[in-house]
């Protein structure tokens, strides 16, 4: 075992002329508590809340969803990759293809009345999945 690794993994004491002591100690991160929000908030109550959380202001946390909003956008385009996970939220969003659909007759449950259904044409539709972060979110 070298020096520099015995230094890494205890704290470390170095001690100068002058007689000061310096002392490395390693400092654990809290995690900031989460406060439960019982009524739906509001655009602007979101970017408030965002920008006291994050230091910054109003408009730079607006300036960051607009960056995110072109990036989700780049990869939901025609040629993009069609898929994209949003970081440390537990969302992954995809672009879908449909296949067309055929005109079709069907009996309406409420009248008894035989209804025909319009053809649709093949499109794409994005799909929004809840990954394992999400998920272990709902559960706490």
């Amino acid at each position: 075992m070298t020096a520099k690794k015995a230094n890494q993994s205890k704290p470390r004491v170095i001690k100068k002329s002058a007689g000061v002591v310096k002392v490395n100690v390693k400092v654990k991160k809290v995690a900031p508590k989460i406060s439960v929000q019982k009524d739906k908030q509001t655009r602007i109550e979101i970017l408030q809340a965002l920008a006291e959380q994050t230091n910054l202001t109003r408009v730079q946390v607006e300036s960051l969803f607009d960056a995110l909003n072109q990036v989700i956008e780049g990869h939901m385009k025609k040629r993009g990759s069609g898929e994209m996970t949003i970081p440390k939220t537990g969302i992954k969003i995809r672009r879908i293809k449909k296949k067309a659909t055929k005109a079709r007759k069907m009996v309406s449950p409420l009248t008894g009345q035989e209804v025909t259904i319009a053809a649709k044409p093949a499109r794409y539709t994005v799909k929004l999945s809840a990954l394992k972060t999400l998920k272990e979110m709902i559960e706490q």
